[in-house]
């Protein structure tokens, strides 16, 4: 099975030459499948390519958090869920979806960025944000929008205390008011 198969391709040979507007579509969906390919052996596998640090340098997060947030909104939206288009082939990887979201947020990139890099266009890169953040909000929202209760702000100092060693300093920018 070559990596046409996999789009629905399978009438095409590879280095066979075939008209413009089919040349460029079929150029595109290579160049996505391999891009996903290597996205998803290079930070999603059992085994990734890139450690913990160079993922969170990636992604700007720890893996589990990715992963949590990433099953959390593709179970909430039908737009993250797997799809076929109008002529019945994959849509966009979920996964993709998600990470050029993610990637946006975490670098301010322009969705041109992403439509080379990820092979997915300006269009679906800004849905993708909308739909992401809307999940985001709707799922995380009434939890992590409210104000911290006492066990919340007892828990922050504690975890501050066992990575910085000192404490009484929650609520000050400054370091004015350390006890």
């Amino acid at each position: 099975m070559n990596s046409y198969t996999f789009m629905g391709l399978d009438d095409v040979e590879e280095g066979e030459e075939i008209s413009s507007p089919k040349k460029t579509f079929i150029k595109r969906a290579i160049a996505y499948i391999k891009m996903r390919r290597q996205a998803v052996v290079a930070y999603f596998t059992e085994s990734p390519m890139y450690d913990e640090k160079r993922f969170r340098q990636t992604f700007r997060m720890a893996r589990p958090l990715f992963n949590q947030t990433v099953n959390g909104v593709t179970s909430h939206s039908a737009f993250f869920q797997s799809n076929l288009d109008y002529a019945g082939r994959e849509g966009i990887f979920p996964l993709i979806k998600c990470t050029s979201a993610i990637r946006q947020l975490a670098y301010c990139v322009n969705v041109s960025f992403l439509d080379e890099y990820m092979q997915i266009s300006e269009r679906s890169s800004r849905l993708a944000l909308d739909h992401f953040c809307q999940a985001v909000m709707e799922i995380y929202g009434p939890k992590s929008l409210r104000k911290p209760t006492v066990t919340d702000v007892e828990k922050l100092y504690r975890r501050h205390e066992e990575k910085h060693g000192f404490s009484g300093i929650l609520g000050s920018l400054d370091c004015t008011d350390w006890e």
